[in-house]
């Protein structure tokens, strides 16, 4: 069983992404601009969800909590 590289938390009126490897911390760099932490995630707000995660999904790497 492998680690996903993210995992995704709804938390209501947002969404946490947690980068969970180094792959995962280098494309949250180079494809989300300027942006909140929290935990250690990135905060995003649901109307921007798919569109990240199909982004991510589509450079290979994987998310978990979808």
């Amino acid at each position: 069983m492998t680690t996903p590289d993210f995992r995704i938390l709804d938390a209501g009126s947002i969404a946490v992404l947690t980068p969970q490897n180094i792959a995962a911390i280098a494309w949250v760099e180079n494809n989300i601009g300027e942006h909140q932490t929290w935990a250690g995630g990135v905060v995003i707000e649901h109307r921007y969800v798919l569109d990240i995660l199909t982004g991510i999904e589509s450079d290979g790497l994987t998310v978990a909590g979808r």
